[in-house]
């Protein structure tokens, strides 16, 4: 969430066989008790355009995948060249909130990041391509964001590729640190999202001419509810559960 892609995404993964795989906070999103959560905050806009988008997973995701995800970690370790490497969505034990953002504070990225001794943190969450330090100089890396990346800087929120980042190492150390950036066919990405009745395409579409997110825009989410009178289908919805 908030894009179109399920199932291709996650049969792309498992091609890849990519040894670790993590859930975000997004990610949580999908197994937490919704009821009761939704009915106490049924009136902020957050709640309807979380419950659509929530919805329109569990109508699009193969429960096999879903029964897959629910097994994922937060954080997983493992050692490269006998470097003890950390990865994380956010903290090992908290995979949401504001604290690594780049120009957060240095002990932000301190006791908590490096709670173990480990070598190397790798965190994404922040959508920012990010290398700096602990206190000690333990090496901190934030590959950034492939499907929306995040800047407040206008000059820079214009460019939408696709962000990642290698590592490599060798009998010294670790020895290069690799940022890319790769272009994609946005056009191609909102003709999937259109097909696919991706609730809030438009936001989703704004998110790729603006670079900016609106999960916390009250009126942005407030004018597309009212214009497409989402608030009643997620009610519905909830009450389908409810009585499920």
């Amino acid at each position: 969430m908030p894009g179109p892609g399920t199932n291709s995404i996650l049969k792309l993964l498992d091609s890849l066989n990519a040894p670790i795989k993590l859930r975000g906070n997004w990610d949580d999103f999908l197994f937490e008790d919704i009821l009761p959560i939704s009915k106490a905050y049924i009136d902020e806009p957050q709640t309807t355009y979380i419950v659509e988008l929530y919805k329109y997973i569990y109508d699009h995701l193969d429960p096999k995948y879903l029964k897959e995800m629910r097994q994922w970690p937060i954080y997983d370790q493992t050692t490269i060249s006998n470097f003890n490497v950390v990865l994380a969505h956010n903290y090992p034990k908290k995979n949401f909130g504001h604290e690594l953002l780049p120009y957060a504070e240095q002990k932000n990225f301190d006791k908590p990041l490096f709670d173990k001794t480990f070598d190397i943190a790798i965190y994404g969450h922040t959508h920012h391509q990010l290398m700096r330090t602990s206190s000690k100089d333990q090496l901190i890396i934030n590959p950034g964001s492939i499907g929306q990346p995040y800047t407040a800087w206008n000059k820079f929120s214009a460019d939408r590729r696709a962000q990642y980042a290698i590592l490599t190492f060798d009998k010294t150390s670790y020895r290069g640190i690799d940022f890319r950036k790769v272009s994609y066919s946005i056009d191609d990405e909102l003709a999937f999202a259109k097909a696919n009745k991706l609730p809030f395409y438009e936001l989703y579409e704004r998110i790729f001419t603006e670079g900016k997110a609106f999960t916390h825009n009250n009126d942005a989410l407030n004018e597309i509810i009212t214009k497409y009178d989402y608030k009643p289908d997620v009610l519905s919805y909830l009450k389908h559960l409810e009585n499920d």
